[in-house]
């Protein structure tokens, strides 16, 4: 099945959507605050919700957890779409954090983004800034986010019905830097790219996502797949409730 992805009237339709939302639904917030990793994903957040409701009203927070090598990358975006940002080291709390017990190593791996989302709320809080999600479709299907961590957990989030590939064609017709744009998605913490972690590439995912299709050679990616997306429902789903009465 064949799919045809239209970026620019993507991005007009989602910079609308994120101006209704602002007016509309935030709660007469004063701005947006992003956490900035200087990926694809929230280098295009940045910028549509510059486009939406002005650079002016976008805060950009960096939270490196001791030294981030690419952290320059996240400055980077922040300057190009013209909004001013802040720099905050999550390293003694994360390393506080880990000494209360002796948690797993996965666990210990989802502290810092765990961290971020604190940090980022309270700064955003403090300003009646409202938190702006950077997960895209793509890492949700397959559950490779870290639950209640920064880019996920938010008060909205623009881009999450977007694949990996969508928001890269997003970033290009934006005319964002290429360099960051197809930056090679890494989560910073495990010292792998996204696609060792996953064992799937984002082309195959992408276009199952979008069409059900895979080629022969990808049966055991798809295989993978299926099952990482069965096994992430608890993530994925919204938190479920007992209905009184009912």
């Amino acid at each position: 099945m064949a799919y045809n992805f239209n970026a620019p009237r993507e991005a007009a339709a989602c910079i609308d959507w994120i101006k209704d939302w602002f007016e509309r639904e935030s709660g007469a917030a004063d701005g947006i605050i992003i956490g900035m990793s200087g990926g694809a994903d929230s280098t295009v957040t940045a910028k549509l919700c510059c486009e939406a409701v002005g650079s002016t009203r976008v805060l950009g927070v960096l939270m490196p957890d001791g030294e981030q090598h690419d952290i320059a990358d996240a400055v980077r975006a922040c300057e190009l779409s013209g909004i001013k940002y802040k720099i905050i080291n999550i390293k003694d709390i994360s390393s506080k954090f880990a000494e209360i017990y002796d948690f797993s190593e996965q666990a210990r791996i989802n502290i810092p983004p765990r961290i971020r989302l604190s940090v980022l709320y309270a700064l955003g809080q403090s300003i009646n800034y409202r938190a702006a999600g950077t997960g895209n479709l793509s890492e949700r299907y397959v559950g490779y986010f870290t639950k209640w961590g920064i880019g996920e957990a938010c008060d909205f989030n623009p881009v999450a019905d977007f694949t990996k590939s969508e928001l890269i064609k997003i970033g290009e017709y934006l005319g964002l830097a290429s360099e960051l744009v197809h930056k090679i998605p890494a989560d910073g913490l495990s010292g792998k790219s996204d696609e060792e972690n996953m064992g799937i590439s984002y082309a195959v995912l992408d276009k199952y996502i979008r069409t059900g299709d895979w080629d022969e050679q990808d049966e055991q990616i798809i295989s993978r797949i299926i099952k990482l997306h069965a096994a992430a429902q608890h993530k994925i789903k919204p938190v479920p409730f007992y209905a009184a009465g009912g």
